[in-house]
């Protein structure tokens, strides 16, 4: 009887734990550019549970990315669609941000109280997004670093997995002339060479 009782709160715990699975996941808006274009990532917390613990109160990480083929543009904190969860009443959240040769780092300070954290924040949404211009040919990686995340209460949040992501950087494309284009070249260069071949007698 005990071994099944084990058993069975083992279960029940494993469960739970697939069930909070928390994992921080950067999302791309192209998986392929070309030289001169510009690109967004979002950097996105999925796994909390809505409306209920745990919930995310402050973070701070470094966002990696290939300096020899994008050139960092700016940061857009929140989620354009929620809102930012980190001020849901409005009263601000504590941000900052600094950067150097292929890396940013992010941090932002929820001033909400704990309680409305839990009660109100959603279990998936978006942090931050970082745009950047692509300036070279190349497959570049992007991913986080010296991650730090606490909950409402600023106890420390683990994280289950990290997923980066990758963009293809090609060339600048050149449109191909459309085949009207063509034949009107052609047709001017015949017309051209017929009055130079009557002039000249």
């Amino acid at each position: 009887m005990k071994k099944l009782f084990a058993s069975l709160c083992a279960l029940s715990l494993s469960l739970s734990v697939n069930a909070n699975a928390i994992s921080i996941d950067l999302i791309a808006n192209e998986t392929a550019v070309s030289v001169g274009d510009s690109i967004e990532v979002q950097v996105r917390i999925s796994g909390l549970t809505d409306a209920n613990t745990p919930s995310l109160g402050v973070y701070d990480v470094n966002f990696n990315y290939d300096a020899s083929l994008f050139n960092f543009s700016s940061v857009v904190w929140g989620d354009s669609t929620l809102g930012n969860q980190l001020d849901l009443n409005g009263f601000g959240s504590l941000q900052d941000s600094s950067n150097g040769a292929g890396w940013i780092n992010l941090f932002e300070l929820s001033l909400d109280e704990a309680l409305d954290l839990d009660l109100l924040q959603a279990g998936e949404f978006t942090l931050f997004s970082v745009l950047l211009n692509a300036v070279a040919i190349g497959s570049g990686n992007f991913s986080l670093t010296s991650t730090v995340f606490g909950d409402a209460d600023s106890n420390q949040l683990s994280i289950d997995t990290f997923n980066g992501t990758t963009v293809n950087v090609n060339g600048v494309s050149v449109p191909e002339p459309s085949s009207l284009l063509l034949l009107v070249g052609m047709l001017a260069i015949v017309v051209l060479r017929a009055k130079m071949s009557q002039s000249q007698k």
